[in-house]
């Protein structure tokens, strides 16, 4: 069952790098995109993946690509955290959300503004 997390929890570690995706079809991408991201900014840098909009109906169980994916971005220290907003927009509900990936209470779009916020005053 994937953990509601507000914004506040998202901070908890500095994060150093952030990834959006609204688009399904660019989720396969994500592991290049970490890997650049380390690659540029450090192998320590914390990551947070906001994903939104469509991209979420590819964000469920039994999709072994995705469940894959989320696994390898974990594994990278990258937290993958969907809107709850466009989860309910798409009619995806919390039970058939793909494990290792968290609801951001507050909504991709917050979460991304938040962040560049952080980024931007610190």
């Amino acid at each position: 069952m994937p953990t509601l997390l507000p914004v506040s929890a998202v901070f908890a570690e500095t994060i150093n790098g952030l990834l959006h995706v609204n688009d399904k079809a660019r989720i396969s991408h994500l592991g290049k995109d970490i890997i650049n991201l380390r690659k540029s900014l450090g192998a320590d840098t914390n990551i947070q993946v906001v994903i939104n909009g469509r991209a979420v109906t590819a964000m469920l169980n039994g999709n072994k690509l995705i469940e894959e994916k989320v696994q390898s971005m974990r594994k990278q220290n990258a937290n993958t955290g969907i809107s709850h907003y466009a989860m309910r927009n798409n009619n995806v509900i919390e039970d058939r959300l793909v494990e290792g990936a968290s609801i951001l209470q507050e909504g991709g779009v917050v979460t991304i503004l938040s962040c560049s916020r952080k980024a931007i005053f610190t």
